[in-house]
């Protein structure tokens, strides 16, 4: 049994974020929209309508613990890719013109908890002992390291702004990471391709050695990891005790703050954040 808590915040009209929850599962996405000016669903924001697909798609099949994670990944490309083609054929998105998303899914079946990563989401885990474990994929943030020091060390870049939020010279590098998705030299993460299932990251650990666990948007882990507000034990006892919205009231604070300190892409950031305490 699971006891959960879970936020979404956003500060645009449309959260590229989104997470569910069932009896024995629990999940978080975190999209990322095109590179190029592209929008081609009937919503006005492509990464918003593919969060919103996976949300209902996630929610129906996760509870079924018969079906393997990965089966239920692939055939969700399947069938994203079959209705996404009612607006362009697949084929001719280039990586720059596709919608792409981190997600991270927690569930329980039988007496182990199943733990899946595509990309940065975090999936932290407290056991019983004290210890702690985070699953994760760092590649992407290595990737965003060059265009970090970038919007750090430029300080005429309010005015170079150009699209998305970035300056020309910083969409470069971008463009070029971007081309970089689901590539052997690249990073993976949950796409229009179906190959990258099997490049996710995946763990189980018996359910009874487990406290509590967070699934985290790296919006939302930004308050331990690039603000450094608390250590991941501080975090823990911050979100049990005053719940997962207390942290959203943190990182907007911090974004207001320092952002020249604070090692993001942007100032700004969707945040998601789902606490599972095992009972």
């Amino acid at each position: 049994m699971l006891k959960i808590d879970a936020i979404t915040n956003t500060y645009k009209q449309h959260n590229e974020d989104a997470h569910g929850n069932g009896e024995c599962f629990a999940w978080v996405m975190d999209g990322a929209s095109a590179l190029n000016k592209t929008n081609v669903t009937n919503w006005s924001n492509d990464v918003a309508w593919v969060v919103n697909w996976w949300t209902q798609y996630l929610n129906t099949y996760l509870k079924n613990t018969a079906i393997s994670l990965h089966t239920i990944l692939e055939q969700g490309i399947l069938d994203l890719n079959r209705e996404f083609s009612n607006f362009i054929p697949i084929n001719q998105l280039s990586k720059l013109d596709r919608a792409s998303s981190a997600i991270g899914i927690t569930r329980i079946q039988d007496d182990m908890l199943e733990c899946y990563v595509l990309g940065d989401v975090e999936i932290a885990i407290k056991f019983k002992s004290g210890v702690f474990k985070i699953v994760t994929d760092e590649r992407i943030a290595d990737l965003d390291a060059t265009v970090i020091k970038m919007i750090a060390e430029n300080k005429d870049r309010d005015q170079e702004i150009s699209f998305a939020g970035y300056t020309e010279e910083e969409l470069t590098v971008l463009r070029r990471n971007r081309m970089k998705m689901n590539a052997k030299d690249g990073y993976a993460i949950l796409e229009h391709d179906p190959v990258a299932i099997k490049k996710g990251i995946y763990q189980r650990y018996p359910l009874h050695h487990i406290e509590s666990v967070l699934l985290m948007s790296d919006g939302y882990s930004a308050i331990y990891n690039k603000y450094e507000c608390f250590n991941l034990e501080e975090l823990f006892k911050r979100v049990d005790t005053y719940g997962a919205d207390d942290i959203i009231h943190q990182l907007r604070k911090k974004e207001l703050e320092n952002f020249d300190c604070c090692r993001r892409l942007r100032r700004h950031d969707d945040a998601t954040g789902v606490y599972l305490k095992v009972k």
